[in-house]
């Protein structure tokens, strides 16, 4: 494996990796740097690639730049197999990714590269289905006979046959549906139990967490299903100990849930190091507590300044309370966590928590932030972009850059909603 860094965080290229708005500001005065975006097409940046957002910002840069997609084509192509263990470029995603968002601008090089590849490529499956989720059906239900030609047999593992496009194309043509009816017995439709769970009583939901062999799926339906209830389940609390034993997924939520009513509890699992909910118990609190917390916040905040990922939760609830409380009282717990949070924004490359770092500071330093926030409106994420156009001051430049939002194809729909109403 390469030993790979990130590029300093104040540097164009820093910035460009990071995915930030002043960065994609600063390359549309320097054009003579736009290769950099090749560079950061050509090695996935992202700190996590389940939720953070490149695809967008990638593809604008290359629009707005006039950049040639033929070496992102030429990428796509060199990709031939998934990438293993020790390969973390992620070159083959990325540039598909790319692609697709710029085909939605209306780049014709880059939607027909990415049909002919349909039709040739090794990897198509995964992108046929990528795109699917992003163009309009009638720039790719065409594909349905080049897709029943290359299908086969071996292909069944790979298909989700109840997502697009194969719930679309099922009775097309034998061969295809029976590709697909295979797939569908590997991966059946998740069986749930809405109705029944819907019907239960609470006594009866902390009951199906506890029967004889409940497995780590049912217990997360009913997690979930707590979780979404729309009043709290105190029976949950009961037995919340026993259940974090085998950390099922979802406990965290369904706790959260239970308001205030966890508090208690929370401060007693967050004091207790060897707890099994130990490490959980502060973003309980920083969800339902108050100024008494602010030690066990800014301990677990501490417990993670050698991490990018899960400050928000924490960094939120000591924002929300500190903005509760008199200035005077914790001025310099306010002003530490201000420091930290304009770091976070710049410095972290995990861009998901970037809006709620935005909100924080909004509440304990709106008026520095607001100065900058314009430049939120090229960020990378679009729940940033969406913050940066509700509240960014209404100048010419952010005015023209909203009207952008506002007007892109491939921009988030409540994205621009909110843009068309802030300029209304």
């Amino acid at each position: 494996m390469m030993d790979w860094h990130y590029s300093p965080y104040l540097g164009l290229y820093g910035g460009l990796q990071r995915g930030h708005g002043t960065a994609a500001a600063r390359l549309r005065d320097r054009p003579e740097h736009a290769s950099l975006v090749y560079a950061c097409i050509g090695r996935d940046t992202r700190w996590d690639r389940q939720v953070d957002d490149r695809y967008t910002y990638l593809a604008r840069l290359l629009r707005d730049l006039r950049l040639d997609p033929a070496p992102v084509v030429a990428q796509l192509r060199a990709c031939a197999a998934p990438p293993g263990p020790d390969d973390d470029d992620n070159r083959f995603e990325l540039a598909a990714g790319v692609l697709t968002a710029l085909a939605g601008t209306g780049d014709l090089q880059a939607r027909e590269a990415l049909r002919d590849y349909i039709r040739d490529g090794t990897r198509w499956i995964e992108t046929l289905e990528g795109l699917c989720d992003e163009w309009p059906v009638d720039w790719w239900d065409d594909l349905w006979e080049t897709a029943a030609a290359r299908i086969d047999a071996e292909h069944a593992p790979q298909l989700w046959p109840h997502s697009q496009p194969w719930q679309r194309w099922y009775g097309r043509d034998r061969r295809l549906d029976t590709v697909l009816d295979a797939a569908g017995r590997d991966r059946p439709r998740a069986r749930t139990r809405r109705t029944d769970l819907a019907a239960a009583s609470d006594d009866e939901l902390v009951g199906h967490l506890l029967a004889p062999g409940a497995g780590r799926g049912s217990i997360a339906a009913v997690l979930r299903h707590i979780r979404c209830r729309g009043h709290p389940v105190p029976q949950l609390l009961d037995v919340a100990e026993r259940l974090a034993l085998a950390r099922p997924p979802g406990l965290l939520g369904a706790l959260g849930a239970q308001g205030r009513l966890v508090v208690p509890l929370a401060r007693a699992w967050a004091s207790d190091p060897d707890h099994p909910l130990f490490l959980d118990a502060p973003h309980l609190l920083a969800q339902h507590g108050d100024v008494q917390d602010i030690p066990v916040l800014l301990a677990a905040l501490d417990r993670l300044a050698d991490r990018w990922c899960g400050h928000d939760t924490l960094t939120e609830g000591l924002a929300r309370i500190l903005a509760d409380a008199p200035d005077s009282a914790h001025a310099h717990t306010r002003a530490r966590l201000v420091r930290q949070l304009r770091g976070l924004l710049i410095a972290s490359p995990h861009s998901y928590e970037r809006a709620s770092h935005l909100r924080s500071l909004l509440l304990l330093d709106a008026t520095r932030t607001t100065r900058v926030l314009p430049f939120f409106l090229l960020d990378c994420e679009p729940t940033v972009r969406l913050l940066a156009a509700q509240h960014t001051p209404l100048t010419d430049q952010s005015r023209y850059w909203i009207i952008q939002l506002r007007d892109d194809p491939i921009e988030d729909d409540e994205v621009r909603h909110t843009a068309a109403q802030r300029l209304a």
